[in-house]
């Protein structure tokens, strides 16, 4: 009995150390089967699917909490197919409120309408071939749900009332701030106990009638810029 039982042992253990040695080999297989796609995949992706020629706006500084929210939108977005913008299309989108509340008239005559803004937005290195002249410091921020892009679009406009077709955008952005509303018609009434030893006891509240509320986040993008007039 005593040589069955040790017969026994040894072959359990003998079991349990081919079995893990097994899973050992069978589970390294396979992490290394994936860490070989990884890295062909990592390898292939910057060097197969983007062209080496293809060149993208340079990133305007971006001032603003970390979620800006659905209606932010970042300017190199905005200006990846092209930074020329005419008056008829710029406020094509807008509505005549926005207008007024901006000091700004709709415009209406033909010739105008196709006169065009360019928007600088590389960077300073890139503007130092041709002389400029301020007419002034221009900026709008998109409240009550619009977007980056008709705050950019109010603040173009504004620039060609000040008589500039160029602007050099410095900065963009997002106002944050928190908002609550809220009414309710109630009767309540609160109870409180302690027991005989005064180490604990129960307070309980009720109330008949009715209540709501609502909370939230407004954020709303802005951009700055500086007009400008090209010297001869």
């Amino acid at each position: 009995m005593k040589s069955l039982f040790i017969a026994l042992l040894i072959f359990a253990v003998s079991f349990i150390f081919l079995t893990g040695v097994a899973l050992a080999d069978g589970s390294a297989e396979a992490f290394a089967v994936a860490g070989s796609d990884l890295t062909m995949q990592g390898s292939k992706i910057p060097m197969g699917v983007i062209p080496q020629d293809l060149k993208f706006p340079q990133l305007i500084p971006y001032f603003g909490p970390d979620n800006p929210g659905f209606r932010f939108r970042p300017l190199a977005d905005i200006l990846l197919y092209g930074n020329v913008f005419t008056i008829g299309s710029l406020q094509a989108s807008l509505s005549n409120e926005m207008l007024k509340a901006n000091e700004l008239e709709r415009v209406t005559n033909v010739k105008a309408l196709k006169q065009v803004v360019t928007i600088i937005y590389t960077g300073k290195k890139n503007i130092a071939d041709k002389r400029y002249q301020r007419r002034g410091y221009v900026m709008a921020k998109a409240g009550k749900g619009f977007t980056s892009l008709d705050a950019l679009q109010l603040t173009l406009l504004i620039a060609n009332k000040l008589g500039s077709n160029t602007v050099h955008v410095t900065r963009q952005g997002v106002d944050f701030s928190m908002y609550a509303t809220g009414w309710g018609v109630g009767l309540g009434g609160v109870a409180g106990s302690l027991n005989a030893k005064q180490d604990g006891g129960q307070v309980a509240s009720g109330m008949l009638g009715w209540s709501t509320g609502k909370s939230g986040a407004n954020k709303d993008p802005w951009i700055q810029g500086i007009a400008l007039e090209p010297l001869p």
